[in-house]
């Protein structure tokens, strides 16, 4: 971890050194050029990472030099200075976005690009990143309102913009037919389609957080079937260190299969009891 100290300009005058008032009583200006070089040696580390694809290597770097900035925080800066950090933290914020949309991350990839746009809400790259962002979780419509954005700033080609805008209004329109349908459906099979979406969830919080290749499933599962402790969502978030909502639908998953798998065997012991004896079949 970096440690930066923060250098004090003196405001004492000569006027206030003769004798008015002290130099305590005088506002100090914080010497934001070390914060400032500091931060931007980060970003260069940063950069560097992620031409190397290390995108976590590459994050930390951006996110030192964000707590670097903040050091600042509540103390008296010059105009300038404070401005260039703005900027430059608002930088940081956009890369980290962007580290987080080349891991397919991006519900994270969102919220580092609000932390930027919260800054400059007329970030183009950040707009852009997390515009995609959106577009990858189906939140199509989120993912219009910053195109439309993009569009009154000019941060893109207007060829760009209306093929990504056509792209978009087709996928939502997509998105409603589908949602109508499964409407639909669920009147006629309630139970099913409630197993379904529950699926589709439990896939993507697999993709989220990389949990495919492992056991996570099978270690809650365990979890449920030991009878142990009692399995709670906030336990299941903590463990893989997951949204609680998500692990909510992690666990709603898993509990459904486990119940499948018990009621499938009830229903196979049933037919093997109700099965004829051998003995009593026609030769």
């Amino acid at each position: 971890f970096f440690s930066h100290r923060l250098f004090v300009r003196s405001s004492r005058s000569k006027t206030a050194m003769a004798g008015d008032q002290t130099a305590e009583d005088q506002p100090q200006v914080v010497d934001c050029i070390p914060l400032i070089e500091a931060a931007s040696k980060q970003k260069v580390l940063g950069n560097g990472a992620v031409k190397q694809k290390n995108f976590a290597q590459a994050i930390s770097a951006y996110e030192s030099g964000i707590a670097i900035l903040d050091k600042a925080d509540g103390h008296p800066v010059l105009r300038s200075e404070g401005e260039e950090m703005v900027t430059l933290k608002a930088t940081l914020y956009s890369n980290i976005a962007q580290c987080f949309l080349s891991q397919e991350l991006y519900r994270r990839a969102i919220e580092a690009a609000d932390s930027c746009l919260k800054l400059d809400p007329d970030h183009l790259k950040a707009l852009h990143r997390r515009s995609l962002a959106f577009e990858a979780i189906h939140s199509y419509q989120a993912a219009l309102l910053d195109l439309q954005a993009l569009r009154r700033l000019q941060g893109l080609s207007i060829e760009t913009l209306d093929q990504r805008e056509a792209a978009l209004k087709e996928k939502q329109a997509n998105v409603e037919r589908s949602t109508k349908q499964e409407e639909e459906d669920k009147a006629d099979d309630p139970v099913g389609m409630a197993m379904t979406n529950v699926k589709e969830r439990f896939d993507e919080i697999c993709d989220k957080y990389d949990l495919r290749d492992g056991d996570a499933a099978g270690e809650v599962a365990d979890w449920l079937t030991s009878g142990e402790w009692e399995v709670t969502a906030k336990r299941v978030a903590q463990r893989f260190k997951m949204e609680e909502e998500d692990a909510q639908v992690f666990l709603a998953w898993i509990a459904q299969g486990l119940d499948f798998k018990v009621r499938n065997a009830e229903a196979q012991a049933e037919a093997a009891a109700m099965a004829p004896s051998p003995s009593l079949l026609d030769s």
